[in-house]
């Protein structure tokens, strides 16, 4: 036999030897006692070890009990044997159970001390303790190291809980035009993990303190409010540092924002370079898509000058269902050259007072364009017309004026007081439609119309985009749970009348409103 061989033997047989005995394997359906056992043998709190003792040894007579039961399982022979043990093992476990909620028990009895002697290492060790609630004492105290505790579900529940409470303190307070008390309890909920709250700071601070408002929007884009890009890049233009709003704006735009889009379509179309009118053109069609009304008007205007009606006559209404009031001058002429004048003539009521629309109005009834025909209506609309500027119209209204008769007159009365009929019931049931004026009396009923989205998942409001580009903000978390971003709206809301000044995509201050959600609009 070889000197090697030998000694390859010898070699096996000593390490065979010095390896120590496998600890035996922690049963899994003690797996609910691991970190806790973990803690009382890492470090326990001094006053807590006698208990944290007590449940080592019965977690370990437990497993040992296990680890027996287990191995004789299938061995009929011991079948007495087992149920023994099953019997030993059943009070066993009552007694663990006992031993915790001790444990849970102590912690609460022992966490105001805790938080008073600055224990950090006890008031982890009684976390781990899911049935036991943290207090708001506790959270506060453990807030102050809170990437510890971040994951720790009770410390969540009180966390969400904490913020939701002060960003509804801060909203009430907005309510009340009390911006410092907003600020303040704005502060404390994005300090709680509430990004919206952290948007909010921003919006409120970009009124003087432009510095401080760019802080906090890229505070809540890291946060996960990509509406925050938009304010930004508003805020750059303040400070005449274009090329950084551009940034911002393109950032927000391939986020799918349907605004940024349109801000960056108006960028470029003032631009006399050959491939930025295309990328205009672009940015319009994109923002369109995504239901951006202004965006669906001026594409539907390009569409009627390049002569494809059909087209334009999708985008414009469109552009009418999200609360663009100007495209129905447009929809009722595209009608009105199809000869659908019965889809004509209520869009020129609508529109009425705008000149072009009381001159249509004036045609259909001096030639019985779908309506009944009326001299008196038609003298009536031409003479808007030519007040409003539209034209000339004094030819038109000596023509009519000369076949006036008795029976036209009295329609045209009954008519005239039909019309203001319907616009006082809608203003019954819906409100007023906002304008820059009403929006800001305390307590007004307002029609507001246009497209709305959310600034966060989960917001407590809905920002609402209406003609002529105005903002609002909802406050109503029912509606901010049920919309879709730039779904159509057209809602009853009553005016706070107070509102939060931010940075305008012309570089200067733009109010925005804040409103109470009231129910949807309803004219019937």
């Amino acid at each position: 036999m070889s000197y090697t061989f030998i000694l390859t033997l010898f070699t096996l047989f000593f390490l065979t030897g010095c390896v120590n005995t496998p600890t035996p394997t922690v049963d899994s359906k003690l797996s609910a006692f691991q970190t806790i056992q973990a803690a009382c043998k890492k470090n326990p709190p001094k006053a807590l070890r006698e208990e944290c003792n007590s449940l080592l040894a019965d977690l370990k007579e437990e497993n040992s009990l296990l680890q027996k039961m287990q191995y004789i399982k299938e061995d009929e022979k011991q079948e007495s044997t087992y149920l023994t043990l099953a019997t030993k093992e059943a009070d066993q476990e009552k007694k663990l159970y006992t031993d915790k909620s001790l444990l849970a028990q102590q912690c609460q009895t022992l966490m105001p001390v805790i938080i008073k002697d600055d224990d950090l290492n006890s008031a982890a060790f009684c976390l781990l303790f899911e049935e036991n609630p943290i207090t708001l004492e506790a959270y506060k105290y453990l807030q102050k190291h809170a990437p510890r505790f971040d994951n720790n579900p009770q410390y969540k529940i009180v966390e969400e809980q904490y913020a939701k409470d002060k960003l509804q303190k801060g909203l009430k307070a907005m309510k009340a035009g009390n911006k410092r008390a907003a600020l303040n309890a704005f502060k404390a909920a994005s300090l709680a993990n509430n990004a919206e709250a952290t948007y909010l700071v921003g919006v409120i601070y970009e009124a003087k303190q432009l510095e401080k408002a760019i802080q906090w929007h890229k505070k809540a884009i890291t946060e996960g409010v990509d509406l925050s890009k938009v304010n930004l890049a508003r805020l750059y233009l303040r400070v005449q540092l274009p090329i950084k709003a551009r940034q911002w704006y393109l950032s927000a735009a391939e986020d799918n924002n349907a605004l940024a889009q349109y801000r960056l379509f108006k960028m470029d179309a003032k631009s006399k370079s050959l491939n930025a009118q295309e990328n205009a053109k672009a940015w319009l069609v994109r923002s369109a898509n995504n239901n951006y009304p202004q965006a669906q008007y001026i594409y539907g205007l390009q569409l009627l000058k390049q002569k494809k009606s059909d087209e334009a006559q999708q985008w414009l209404e469109k552009a009418k269902a999200n609360g663009i009031s100007d495209a129905n001058i447009f929809l009722g002429q595209l009608y009105f050259e199809k000869e659908a004048y019965t889809k004509a003539y209520p869009l020129f009521i609508e529109a009425e007072g705008t000149g072009a629309a009381n001159y249509m109005l004036a045609k259909m009834y001096e030639n019985a364009f779908g309506v009944e025909k009326n001299s008196v209506l038609a003298y009536r609309h031409y003479k808007r017309a030519h007040e409003l500027g539209h034209g000339n119209y004094v030819p038109d209204m000596q023509r009519v004026q000369k076949h006036l008769t008795a029976t036209e007159r009295n329609a045209a009365q009954y008519i005239a007081k039909k019309e203001m009929q319907l616009r006082r019931v809608a203003i019954k049931s819906c409100g007023e439609i906002a304008d820059r004026k009403n929006v800001a009396i305390q307590n007004k009923k307002i029609n507001i119309v246009g497209v709305g989205f959310k600034p966060i998942t989960g917001a407590d409001g809905v920002i609402v985009y209406s003609e002529n580009e105005q903002i609002y903000y909802i406050i109503s978390s029912e509606l901010a749970s049920k919309i879709k971003d730039y779904e159509s709206v057209n809602i009853t809301a009553k005016a706070i009348g107070t509102a939060v000044e931010i940075s305008s995509d012309t570089g200067t201050l733009q109010s925005i409103y804040l409103f109470q959600y009231l129910k949807q609009c309803s004219k019937k």
